[in-house]
């Protein structure tokens, strides 16, 4: 393609062959087997081999396979050629991307030699036009970390760039005789916009505005018209699938904010995207962490001084390219700047806000701005020599610290890969790296030898499907408190829970793993940032202290921290830890020693540290900062709670500002939300304060008494709650009593007779309703080995081991009793979801 190019300087094409070789190596060296970014990766290598096996865009790896509506199929389409040649392999995925990548530079250096020529043709100059400008930009995009980063990522958005400039290029290499060929390629293009990314509706609405003011460019109507004919379609089949549009969801948020909550909005959010775009434009700009600082061990060397200076350099550099836009408006610069002006507008009301949103407007900015600077060149100094020589001089100078910048981070960056790939476990044990560098695929690999084809998985990166071929979930363990986990764990009935590692402290709730007394939960395997724990029945109702103390997160998470100091990930994670251990002013300080870095995770949690200092104002201020940053979405339950927080402590009407004095009644109150929490160990402390006070009433200290038996049992210490029940004055309460016959009943039962039916079917339900299940179910398959023919324990027990997805056991209990009932409509049923739950999924 290089032969086609508009230059006649054999050296430049030279040298934009050097840039080329030289990404590609860049790119080369830092691909590896993950997929780094979720759900987005993973869905589209699975959904384009979906297309190849199925010819539909579907959830090959959910039960039922629904059709597939968040995305729109236009990279898993891309990526067909990589499915057909290596399915699900991350790393073919990432050479098309790569290769996309490389196009996307040809095609900008094509453009600027394009705008450069349309430039001195119009202008009073008649010397040769100078290909070097055309190839520091094409070298500044090429090491811009971002542009590294998202070209080593199975993501749309430099395929996408490639489009938008295979389109600018189109339109600014437009004459009489390729007129018609162009508006078939444009048309082609269009055509394809929408599939790819649904930003580029943008595009589209700017070439039409621009087609549509001139008789003599309304053929450009076409490919405008088809762009929105595959947009509709696109729009048509997901409604027709009942699908939630993000059209919905930005109406409902508008209508919920009212007409100025949504300009207040619009504006906030167009300043954080111009703040975004300010940081693509100078990397490692202070203020925010970009999104390539979690792929650094390290973490990321900020250029010096204040973020308004370099906001107001990138500025400039917008502004430059702007004019140059204004120069050219019939070589697509009119185009570009309505683009400019419909992505913020479209970006102002989109419900996410995420910095890689405006990385496609990087290459239309550089590749205007040699135009504008030889425009404003021309204009402030006219052809003196001298003058025009200081101005070039001025410009190169900060473009070669930015390229030095620039080299030096993607040096770090290949470096990180190269330590990964060739120290393997020894990285993850010794680097602490962020959980990006999770390895799911090598997870995904042991589950399909180690399991069977119809075991299912909630995980927490859905690219573990990838390579374990197996029905999967994906949930955000993080955020999901213990009773919602065990509902999704029962709906789904999965046998493996696959997580990031304990070095990400937060990514699970590890206390579960000792103290959950439906499941117990036993890591099976943990490699490479990954643990996978297995489900099984927790059949003795019982904790352990086996596998997570209290106050190892903030150990650990101390220790990362004083080894990288600078890294955000571990900057986050010490935070959260001193908030869980209620260190307020700590965590304030330490915040307050960071800096000028941004993160909406950190100033999330400065709120909730201001919140648990009670210094509600300031938490408020923090909570409403962290409600219009970027990355906002992901966590904004923790942000509107602080802010209903915060409000209702101030528009309180008494100052009475102070903590609430420490009381029985208080500390028993906690005591049972902790119980309800599954923090049992913190429960019992409390309840022995309320034990241990002076100043408790009879009532408080029985409920006390209560959870202290009920901590006994849990921890089989069957004589130390038979004490505690002792202690309670009115045994008359229904939990007092459902306990008490619950010791009675399991003395009587220590050996299972005929004749005890009854009382056994009374102690397995005294079970369940004391959430152990698990004991229930050992005591009836006990029950059943003693009595086999009684029908309503067997019923109990298939009930219990259905609930359990103990499915072998569970068919074979419910044929038994579907031969003693054979019109029994539940026994159907429940035959039925056995089938269902024994699908296996076709990869």
């Amino acid at each position: 393609m290089t032969d086609e190019l508009p230059t006649k300087n054999r050296l430049s094409r030279f040298a934009l062959i050097v840039i080329l070789f030289c990404f590609a190596g860049l790119a080369a060296a830092r691909l590896n087997e993950l997929y780094f970014f979720t759900p987005d990766s993973a869905d589209y290598v699975l959904m384009a081999r979906g297309l190849v096996d199925h010819l539909a865009y579907e959830h090959i790896d959910t039960p039922g396979t629904p059709p597939f509506t968040l995305r729109p199929p236009g990279m898993s389409l891309l990526l067909i050629p990589a499915a057909l040649i290596a399915p699900y392999q991350a790393i073919l995925a990432k050479v098309t991307v790569i290769l996309f990548a490389l196009l996307l530079l040809v095609l900008l250096y094509a453009c600027l030699c394009k705008l450069d020529d349309a430039a001195l043709a119009s202008s009073a100059e008649k010397s040769q036009p100078a290909r070097w400008p055309a190839l520091c930009i094409v070298l500044l995009l090429a090491t811009n970390p971002y542009f590294l980063l998202f070209s080593t990522l199975v993501m749309s958005e430099v395929p996408f760039m490639a489009l938008s400039l295979g389109i600018l290029y189109l339109l600014a290499s437009e004459t009489e005789q390729n007129k018609k060929r162009n508006l078939v390629l444009l048309t082609c293009l269009f055509l394809f916009l929408p599939l790819l990314r649904t930003i580029g509706i943008a595009l589209t609405l700017a070439l039409g505005i621009w087609a549509i003011t001139s008789r003599q460019r309304w053929r450009y109507l076409i490919p405008v018209a088809g762009s929105l004919v595959t947009m509709g379609l696109w729009i048509l089949r997901n409604s027709s699938l009942q699908s939630d549009l993000y059209s919905s969801l930005v109406l409902g948020n508008m209508k919920s904010a009212g007409l100025a909550g949504t300009l207040l909005s619009m504006v906030n959010r167009c300043l954080t995207h111009f703040q975004s775009l300010c940081e693509t434009l100078i990397p490692n700009m202070p203020g925010a962490v970009p999104a390539y600082e979690r792929f650094l061990l390290e973490g990321l060397n900020f250029l010096p001084g204040p973020p308004l200076v370099y906001s107001l350099v990138s500025l400039l550099v917008l502004a430059i390219s702007l004019y140059g836009m204004l120069q050219c408006p019939e070589r697509g610069g009119m185009v570009c700047l309505l683009y400019i002006v419909f992505t913020f507008g479209i970006l102002s009301v989109w419900p996410w806000m995420q910095p890689r949103f405006v990385l496609p407007l990087l290459p239309v900015i550089l590749a205007f701005l040699p135009v504008g600077l030889r425009s404003l060149m021309q204009r402030l100094v006219g052809t003196s020599v001298v003058p025009r020589r200081v101005f070039v001089s001025l410009a190169l100078i900060p473009a070669l610290v930015m390229l030095c910048i620039q080299t030096q981070t993607d040096a770090r960056l290949v470096s990180t890969n190269l330590q990964l790939i060739r120290n393997g476990e020894t990285f993850y044990q010794t680097q602490y790296p962020s959980n990006h560098f999770s390895n799911f695929v090598a997870a995904g690999n042991w589950i399909r030898e180690q399991t069977p084809p119809d075991a299912r998985l909630l995980t927490r990166r859905n690219d573990v499907a990838t390579s374990a071929h197996r029905f999967q979930r994906l949930v955000y363990f993080e955020k999901t408190p213990p009773a919602q986990l065990h509902e999704l764990i029962q709906a789904f009935g999965p046998q493996y829970l696959v997580s990031f590692d304990k070095n990400t402290i937060d990514a699970f709730p590890w206390h579960l793993l000792n103290d959950d007394l439906i499941y117990r939960l036993t890591p099976v395997y943990d490699k490479e940032g990954v643990t996978i724990l297995q489900v099984e029945p927790n059949y003795e109702g019982t904790i352990r202290d086996q596998y997570w103390q209290e106050n190892a997160g903030l150990t650990l998470a101390r220790t990362i921290l004083e080894k990288f100091p600078h890294r955000l990930s571990a900057q986050v994670a010490y935070l959260r830890q001193l908030l869980e251990a209620e260190e307020y002013e700590q965590a304030i300080s330490f915040v307050k020693q960071l800096g000028t870095v941004q993160d909406v995770h950190l100033t999330n949690f400065l709120g909730w540290a201001y919140a648990g200092n009670r210094q509600f104002q300031l938490a408020l201020n923090e909570f409403v900062k962290a409600s219009r940053m970027p990355g906002q979405v992901a966590i904004r339950g923790s942000i509107q709670r602080g802010i209903q927080l915060c409000q209702q402590q101030l528009a309180r009407k008494d100052d009475d500002q102070s903590p609430p004095a420490e009381t029985p009644q208080r500390n028993l109150q906690i005591a049972q939300a902790f119980w309800k929490l599954t923090y049992y160990r913190k429960a019992q402390r409390y309840a022995q304060k309320v034990v241990a006070a002076e100043k408790a009433t009879p009532d408080l200290r029985d409920q006390a008494h209560l959870i202290q038996a009920r901590f006994a049992l849990i921890k089989g210490q069957t004589e130390q709650a038979a004490e505690e029940l002792k202690q309670i004055q009115n045994k008359q309460t229904p939990d007092v009593q459902r306990v008490t016959e619950r010791l009675e009943l399991e003395k009587s039962l220590t050996a299972l007779h005929p004749n005890q039916r009854e009382s056994i079917l009374k102690l397995a339900a005294l079970y369940q309703s004391e959430g152990i299940p698990g004991k229930a179910l050992s005591l009836l398959t006990r029950a059943h080995k003693q009595i086999p023919n009684d029908q309503q324990i067997l019923q109990r027990l298939a009930e219990l081991q259905l609930f359990y997805h103990l499915l072998p056991e569970a068919e074979a209990s419910y044929q038994r009793l579907q031969q003693l009932s054979p019109d029994d409509p539940d026994v159907e049923a429940a035959l039925k979801k056995i089938a269902d739950l024994k699908q296996v999924p076709q990869f």
